[in-house]
């Protein structure tokens, strides 16, 4: 149970097939349908980035409206009209309290889209199976045996 603004809300955790869907193409749309784990980053740069990612996007309410039912009204009855309401109630609110609250439903919601497959994590290739900067610049095709690459001006 979450209160925002004198409202009490509940996070859905499964849908219908239609909230399902749309929530996907809300991710989706925010550039988060395929998220990239950087080389040397943290699962905590990654949720902060992911994180970020929300907040500078307009869908962020939309998302919310989305995962947040108002209490005593059943998931399963989700609308994409009660989402737009409830996304509505939402970017209205101004207390500190609300935002703090907002902000760490966000981060739980992160959390939660991993957790249910909702995003998923792709990795680049580890150090060892990347090209070295010495091999991007200087590519050397093979010598034939018994040859050498030195020069014969330098006494070979």
């Amino acid at each position: 149970m979450l209160k925002l603004g004198g409202r009490e809300f509940d996070v859905i955790r499964e849908g219908t097939l239609e909230w399902d869907v749309t929530l996907l193409n809300l991710l989706q749309g925010c550039g988060l349908a395929d998220v990239t784990l950087m080389i040397g980053e943290t699962a905590e740069q990654l949720a902060m980035r992911v994180y970020r990612t929300l907040m500078s996007q307009g869908a962020v309410f939309e998302i919310l409206g989305c995962v947040l039912n108002p209490a005593g009204e059943k998931a399963l009855e989700w609308t994409p009209a009660r989402m737009a309401e409830t996304a509505r109630f939402i970017r209205g609110l101004s207390s500190k309290e609300d935002k703090s609250t907002i902000t760490s439903q966000i981060n739980s919601l992160v959390a939660g889209f991993f957790q249910q497959g909702l995003l998923s994590v792709r990795t680049f290739p580890s150090y060892s199976t990347l090209p070295s900067v010495e091999t991007q610049t200087q590519p050397q095709s093979p010598q034939p045996e018994g040859t050498s690459t030195r020069s014969s001006a330098n006494g070979a």
